[in-house]
């Protein structure tokens, strides 16, 4: 019993003040119809008392409602940031999605003016070696590709199909000394080759030095060789120089920003057979 009242003192505390208080108020009463000086102010004393014991358990209210209050805040603001995740990953999307659209059209725009059919392809890797670089496309035998069709881009030629898998192809670009297109100067229509030198810069082998070659002149497909139709764009002249030799040093750059690249077109075509053979 003295344990509990040691662990209860304030309880106990209150209760006697209150039992003193009501014992002084009954006495008062019974005894006189008003109460002394002394009363009211015994009355006085116990009600600070009282109140003043009251105050913790105030506090400890408030206490617990402002926690309240901080932890449905806490929770709210973490469902709110999980929602507003979930919006900027959606977007991310709607984005990404309106981009992929963007670019397709594109691609179909430009088949439309191709004589040929033609596969839509996705990139799924890039392969950058000594000779330059080259593509894996997510079509194959399976699709109908075959080795040296034709691999375009809206804006002009990317190079041809090297190998062929069941599912996967690889491209040989212009970007690849391997690579080597024939090509015509629409404005002039002198003939040359478009090739990547041992140094890793495009350039025009052959073309004759008494053609007048101007920078940004375009250079299209010739149709030589087999592989390529004529006219598909391939590449600006950036640079002539020493005209005087037997064949001017012309430099180039390729239409197609293969940086960019992320589908492409393969013109559904079978490369001419050699006559030859």
């Amino acid at each position: 019993m003295l344990q509990f009242l040691v662990e209860r003192r304030s309880l106990a505390l209150l209760i006697g003040l209150f039992l003193v208080s009501f014992t002084l108020m009954t006495l008062s009463v019974r005894f006189r119809g008003q109460s002394t000086l002394l009363e009211r102010s015994i009355l006085s004393i116990l009600g600070s008392t009282i109140r003043v014991a009251d105050i913790p358990r105030k506090w400890s209210v408030e206490l617990w409602q402002k926690y309240q209050l901080l932890k449905n805040a806490h929770e709210e603001n973490t469902e709110l940031k999980r929602k507003l995740q979930t919006l900027n990953t959606h977007h991310a999307k709607i984005q990404e999605l309106k981009s992929e659209v963007a670019r397709l059209n594109k691609l179909l725009g430009a088949s439309q003016n191709l004589e040929a059919p033609v596969r839509l392809a996705r990139i799924l890797a890039r392969n950058k070696n000594i000779y330059g670089e080259s593509l894996l496309l997510d079509l194959g035998s399976r699709d109908g590709v075959n080795r040296n069709m034709p691999v375009m881009h809206q804006a002009g030629l990317v190079g041809r199909i090297s190998r062929v898998g069941n599912n996967v192809s690889q491209v040989l670009t212009l970007l690849d000394s391997r690579s080597a297109v024939n090509v015509i100067a629409q404005r002039s229509r002198s003939q040359g080759v478009f090739t990547i030198s041992p140094e890793g810069e495009s350039e025009v082998r052959y073309m004759p030095h008494h053609v007048n070659m101007k920078r940004g002149d375009l250079l299209i497909s010739s149709g030589l060789g087999g592989i390529f139709p004529k006219g598909l764009p391939v590449a600006h002249i950036t640079k002539v120089t020493d005209v005087r030799g037997l064949f001017p040093k012309i430099k180039a750059r390729a239409i197609v920003d293969f940086s960019n690249l992320e589908e492409v077109m393969i013109l559904m075509i079978a490369p001419k057979e050699n006559p030859w053979k």
